[in-house]
Protein backbone atom coordinates (compact mmCIF):
# COMPACT_ATOMS: atom_id res chain seq x y z
CA UNK A 1 0.00 0.00 0.00
CA UNK A 2 1.13 3.47 -1.15
CA UNK A 3 2.90 5.49 2.29
CA UNK A 4 0.52 8.83 2.44
CA UNK A 5 2.11 12.17 3.15
CA UNK A 6 -0.13 12.30 6.67
CA UNK A 7 0.71 8.73 7.93
CA UNK A 8 4.53 9.81 6.89
CA UNK A 9 4.18 12.97 8.60
CA UNK A 10 2.90 11.29 11.94
CA UNK A 11 5.57 8.63 11.81
CA UNK A 12 8.47 11.25 12.01
CA UNK A 13 6.73 13.30 14.18
CA UNK A 14 7.38 10.55 17.14
CA UNK A 15 10.84 10.58 15.79
CA UNK A 16 11.32 14.18 16.06
CA UNK A 17 9.94 14.63 19.16
CA UNK A 18 12.64 12.26 20.92
CA UNK A 19 15.53 14.13 18.82
CA UNK A 20 14.02 17.46 20.42
CA UNK A 21 14.87 16.85 24.15
CA UNK A 22 17.93 18.62 24.64
CA UNK A 23 17.00 21.67 27.07
CA UNK A 24 19.73 24.25 25.67
CA UNK A 25 17.29 24.09 22.41
CA UNK A 26 14.04 24.29 24.25
CA UNK A 27 11.26 25.24 21.30
CA UNK A 28 9.37 28.16 21.68
CA UNK A 29 6.32 30.13 19.98
CA UNK A 30 5.62 33.08 19.15
CA UNK A 31 2.49 34.55 17.72
CA UNK A 32 2.59 36.70 14.41
CA UNK A 33 0.47 37.27 11.33
CA UNK A 34 -2.16 35.31 12.43
CA UNK A 35 -0.29 31.92 13.26
CA UNK A 36 2.20 30.53 15.77
CA UNK A 37 5.88 29.62 14.88
CA UNK A 38 8.03 27.52 16.28
CA UNK A 39 11.19 28.74 16.57
CA UNK A 40 14.93 28.21 19.35
CA UNK A 41 16.81 30.93 20.59
CA UNK A 42 20.14 30.52 21.92
CA UNK A 43 23.32 32.66 23.00
CA UNK A 44 23.74 36.67 23.24
CA UNK A 45 24.89 39.33 21.08
CA UNK A 46 24.17 40.33 17.58
CA UNK A 47 21.29 38.36 16.35
CA UNK A 48 21.22 35.80 13.48
CA UNK A 49 18.14 34.44 11.95
CA UNK A 50 18.28 31.31 10.32
CA UNK A 51 15.57 30.48 7.35
CA UNK A 52 15.62 26.81 5.92
CA UNK A 53 14.73 25.72 2.72
CA UNK A 54 12.06 23.10 1.58
CA UNK A 55 11.36 19.67 2.99
CA UNK A 56 12.93 21.05 6.40
CA UNK A 57 12.38 23.13 9.31
CA UNK A 58 14.52 24.81 12.17
CA UNK A 59 16.22 21.57 12.62
CA UNK A 60 17.98 21.34 9.54
CA UNK A 61 20.47 24.03 11.29
CA UNK A 62 21.21 21.81 14.13
CA UNK A 63 25.05 21.62 13.58
CA UNK A 64 24.92 25.08 13.02
CA UNK A 65 23.43 26.57 15.88
CA UNK A 66 25.54 25.81 18.41
CA UNK A 67 28.34 27.07 16.85
CA UNK A 68 27.09 30.54 16.14
CA UNK A 69 25.32 31.08 19.89
CA UNK A 70 29.20 30.97 20.89
CA UNK A 71 29.55 34.79 19.46
CA UNK A 72 25.71 35.54 18.88
CA UNK A 73 21.84 35.15 19.30
CA UNK A 74 21.14 32.85 17.15
CA UNK A 75 17.14 32.37 15.85
CA UNK A 76 16.30 29.57 14.00
CA UNK A 77 12.32 29.14 13.16
CA UNK A 78 10.07 27.16 11.34
CA UNK A 79 8.31 28.81 8.27
CA UNK A 80 4.63 28.36 8.24
CA UNK A 81 3.23 25.05 7.65
CA UNK A 82 6.66 23.44 8.40
CA UNK A 83 6.43 20.90 11.34
CA UNK A 84 5.40 21.17 14.25
CA UNK A 85 3.42 24.38 12.99
CA UNK A 86 0.13 23.76 11.98
CA UNK A 87 0.12 22.22 8.67
CA UNK A 88 -1.14 23.39 5.59
CA UNK A 89 -5.35 23.89 4.96
CA UNK A 90 -7.20 24.34 2.22
CA UNK A 91 -6.73 28.12 1.91
CA UNK A 92 -2.85 27.51 3.22
CA UNK A 93 -0.61 30.70 1.32
CA UNK A 94 2.70 30.01 1.21
CA UNK A 95 4.01 32.62 -1.44
CA UNK A 96 7.44 33.75 -0.80
CA UNK A 97 6.22 37.69 -0.64
CA UNK A 98 3.82 36.08 2.31
CA UNK A 99 6.46 34.44 3.84
CA UNK A 100 8.98 37.40 3.80
CA UNK A 101 6.23 39.24 5.62
CA UNK A 102 5.70 36.35 8.26
CA UNK A 103 10.05 37.01 9.01
CA UNK A 104 9.54 41.03 8.96
CA UNK A 105 7.21 40.30 11.94
CA UNK A 106 9.06 37.64 13.70
CA UNK A 107 12.06 40.11 13.94
CA UNK A 108 9.90 42.88 14.44
CA UNK A 109 8.53 41.37 17.71
CA UNK A 110 11.78 39.70 19.01
CA UNK A 111 13.42 42.96 18.64
CA UNK A 112 16.45 42.02 16.82
CA UNK A 113 16.34 44.46 14.07
CA UNK A 114 18.53 45.08 12.33
CA UNK A 115 19.41 41.06 12.00
CA UNK A 116 22.08 39.04 9.98
CA UNK A 117 19.99 36.68 8.06
CA UNK A 118 21.15 33.40 6.72
CA UNK A 119 18.76 31.57 4.81
CA UNK A 120 19.05 28.31 2.93
CA UNK A 121 17.55 27.23 -0.70
CA UNK A 122 13.57 28.81 -0.50
CA UNK A 123 14.71 30.22 2.77
CA UNK A 124 17.35 32.57 0.73
CA UNK A 125 15.10 33.54 -1.52
CA UNK A 126 12.48 34.67 1.52
CA UNK A 127 15.48 36.49 2.74
CA UNK A 128 16.08 38.23 -0.47
CA UNK A 129 12.11 39.55 -0.73
CA UNK A 130 12.42 40.57 2.68
CA UNK A 131 15.98 42.48 2.26
CA UNK A 132 14.01 44.05 -1.01
CA UNK A 133 10.68 45.09 1.16
CA UNK A 134 11.92 45.56 4.66
CA UNK A 135 15.85 46.71 4.08
CA UNK A 136 16.07 48.62 7.63
CA UNK A 137 15.32 45.15 9.09
CA UNK A 138 18.29 43.26 7.28
CA UNK A 139 22.26 43.99 8.39
CA UNK A 140 24.07 41.05 6.35
CA UNK A 141 22.74 38.23 4.41
CA UNK A 142 24.36 35.00 3.98
CA UNK A 143 22.73 32.62 1.25
CA UNK A 144 22.85 28.97 0.72
CA UNK A 145 22.22 28.55 -3.27
CA UNK A 146 18.98 30.78 -3.44
CA UNK A 147 16.91 29.59 -6.54
CA UNK A 148 16.41 33.19 -8.32
CA UNK A 149 16.42 31.96 -11.81
CA UNK A 150 16.07 36.03 -12.95
CA UNK A 151 19.96 36.15 -12.09
CA UNK A 152 20.66 34.35 -14.97
CA UNK A 153 18.76 36.02 -17.68
CA UNK A 154 20.35 37.07 -20.86
CA UNK A 155 23.49 35.29 -19.91
CA UNK A 156 24.62 32.10 -21.89
CA UNK A 157 23.96 29.54 -18.66
CA UNK A 158 20.33 30.51 -18.43
CA UNK A 159 19.28 28.12 -21.21
CA UNK A 160 20.41 25.13 -20.04
CA UNK A 161 19.43 26.45 -16.35
CA UNK A 162 16.29 26.76 -17.94
CA UNK A 163 15.94 23.11 -19.31
CA UNK A 164 17.26 21.34 -16.06
CA UNK A 165 14.47 23.35 -13.49
CA UNK A 166 12.27 22.17 -16.25
CA UNK A 167 13.16 18.24 -15.59
CA UNK A 168 13.22 18.60 -11.78
CA UNK A 169 9.32 20.39 -11.96
CA UNK A 170 8.06 17.70 -14.13
CA UNK A 171 9.97 14.72 -12.27
CA UNK A 172 8.47 16.96 -9.02
CA UNK A 173 5.06 16.10 -10.00
CA UNK A 174 4.93 12.81 -10.83
CA UNK A 175 6.41 12.71 -7.94
CA UNK A 176 3.98 14.13 -5.75
CA UNK A 177 1.05 12.42 -7.80
CA UNK A 178 1.92 9.24 -5.87
CA UNK A 179 1.08 10.34 -2.88
CA UNK A 180 4.67 8.46 -1.61
CA UNK A 181 6.43 10.84 0.75
CA UNK A 182 9.57 8.89 0.98
CA UNK A 183 9.43 8.66 -3.41
CA UNK A 184 9.08 12.48 -2.98
CA UNK A 185 11.97 13.13 -1.07
CA UNK A 186 14.27 10.51 -2.60
CA UNK A 187 13.20 12.35 -6.47
CA UNK A 188 13.83 15.64 -4.68
CA UNK A 189 17.30 14.88 -3.21
CA UNK A 190 18.40 12.96 -6.37
CA UNK A 191 18.42 16.08 -7.95
CA UNK A 192 19.49 18.32 -5.46
CA UNK A 193 21.87 16.33 -2.73
CA UNK A 194 22.72 12.86 -4.81
CA UNK A 195 23.08 9.82 -2.22
CA UNK A 196 22.28 11.98 0.54
CA UNK A 197 19.04 10.15 1.87
CA UNK A 198 20.65 6.77 2.12
CA UNK A 199 23.28 8.34 4.15
CA UNK A 200 21.07 10.34 6.55
CA UNK A 201 20.81 9.51 9.83
CA UNK A 202 17.03 8.34 10.89
CA UNK A 203 16.37 11.91 12.49
CA UNK A 204 17.46 13.60 8.99
CA UNK A 205 15.29 11.52 7.20
CA UNK A 206 12.45 12.20 9.44
CA UNK A 207 12.60 15.76 9.08
CA UNK A 208 12.29 15.30 5.37
CA UNK A 209 9.73 12.85 5.81
CA UNK A 210 7.93 15.24 8.30
CA UNK A 211 7.78 18.18 5.98
CA UNK A 212 6.98 17.09 2.46
CA UNK A 213 3.11 18.43 2.61
CA UNK A 214 4.85 21.77 3.41
CA UNK A 215 7.68 21.18 0.85
CA UNK A 216 4.86 20.40 -2.13
CA UNK A 217 3.03 24.12 -1.16
CA UNK A 218 5.96 25.66 -1.47
CA UNK A 219 6.85 24.06 -5.00
CA UNK A 220 3.55 24.73 -6.29
CA UNK A 221 3.30 28.40 -4.82
CA UNK A 222 3.49 31.22 -7.43
CA UNK A 223 7.03 32.50 -7.71
CA UNK A 224 7.07 36.43 -8.54
CA UNK A 225 9.85 36.68 -10.68
CA UNK A 226 13.53 38.32 -9.35
CA UNK A 227 15.51 40.08 -11.60
CA UNK A 228 18.83 40.96 -11.85
CA UNK A 229 17.62 44.52 -11.67
CA UNK A 230 15.90 43.66 -7.90
CA UNK A 231 19.25 41.98 -6.38
CA UNK A 232 20.92 45.55 -7.61
CA UNK A 233 18.88 47.05 -4.93
CA UNK A 234 19.91 45.48 -2.25
CA UNK A 235 22.37 47.21 -0.40
CA UNK A 236 23.52 44.40 2.99
CA UNK A 237 26.98 43.07 2.47
CA UNK A 238 25.89 39.06 1.06
CA UNK A 239 27.95 35.90 1.15
CA UNK A 240 26.63 33.46 -1.71
CA UNK A 241 27.22 30.02 -0.79
CA UNK A 242 27.35 26.99 -3.51
CA UNK A 243 28.47 23.37 -3.10
CA UNK A 244 30.45 21.53 -5.61
CA UNK A 245 29.08 18.70 -5.71
CA UNK A 246 25.29 20.55 -6.18
CA UNK A 247 23.57 20.72 -9.38
CA UNK A 248 25.39 22.55 -11.65
CA UNK A 249 22.30 24.72 -12.41
CA UNK A 250 22.06 25.77 -8.31
CA UNK A 251 25.57 26.27 -8.77
CA UNK A 252 25.19 28.67 -11.23
CA UNK A 253 22.54 30.86 -10.20
CA UNK A 254 24.24 31.28 -6.72
CA UNK A 255 27.03 32.70 -8.93
CA UNK A 256 24.48 34.79 -11.15
CA UNK A 257 22.75 35.80 -7.80
CA UNK A 258 26.55 37.11 -6.13
CA UNK A 259 27.56 38.89 -9.41
CA UNK A 260 23.69 41.07 -9.45
CA UNK A 261 24.34 41.93 -6.03
CA UNK A 262 26.23 45.48 -5.14
CA UNK A 263 27.73 43.54 -2.15
CA UNK A 264 27.63 40.17 -3.18
CA UNK A 265 30.63 37.99 -2.77
CA UNK A 266 30.45 34.01 -3.82
CA UNK A 267 32.09 30.67 -2.10
CA UNK A 268 32.19 27.59 -3.13
CA UNK A 269 32.67 24.59 -0.88
CA UNK A 270 34.15 21.77 -3.06
CA UNK A 271 32.62 18.63 -1.86
CA UNK A 272 29.06 20.00 -0.58
CA UNK A 273 25.37 19.55 -1.92
CA UNK A 274 22.47 21.86 -1.86
CA UNK A 275 22.04 20.15 1.70
CA UNK A 276 25.05 21.53 2.64
CA UNK A 277 24.03 22.01 6.19
CA UNK A 278 24.18 18.26 6.69
CA UNK A 279 27.11 16.97 4.42
CA UNK A 280 29.44 20.03 5.04
CA UNK A 281 28.39 21.34 8.58
CA UNK A 282 31.75 22.66 9.76
CA UNK A 283 32.54 24.65 6.21
CA UNK A 284 29.54 25.97 6.22
CA UNK A 285 29.79 27.16 9.88
CA UNK A 286 33.28 28.38 8.92
CA UNK A 287 32.44 30.39 6.10
CA UNK A 288 29.29 32.20 8.04
CA UNK A 289 31.36 32.76 11.08
CA UNK A 290 34.43 34.55 8.97
CA UNK A 291 31.80 36.34 6.79
CA UNK A 292 30.36 38.04 9.75
CA UNK A 293 33.07 38.21 11.99
CA UNK A 294 34.32 40.47 8.84
CA UNK A 295 31.47 42.29 7.86
CA UNK A 296 30.40 43.49 11.35
CA UNK A 297 33.47 45.11 12.46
Amino acid sequence: MVKSLHAAFATAMGLLLMASSAPQRKTRTIAVEGMSFAYVDLGSGPPVVLIHGSISDYREWSTQMEALAKHYRVIAYSRRYHWPNSPPGKDADATIPRQAEDLAAIIKSLGVAPANIVGHSYGGTVALFLALQHPELVRTLVLLEPPVPGALVGTPENEKVVKERQAVRDEMKQAFVSGDAEHVVRTYLARVAPGEFDQASPVTRSIYLANVSAFRLDFTSPRPALTCEDLQRIAAPTLVLTGGRSAMGLQQTAVGVAHCLKRGNILKLPQATHHMQFDSSQEVNDAVLAFLGKALN
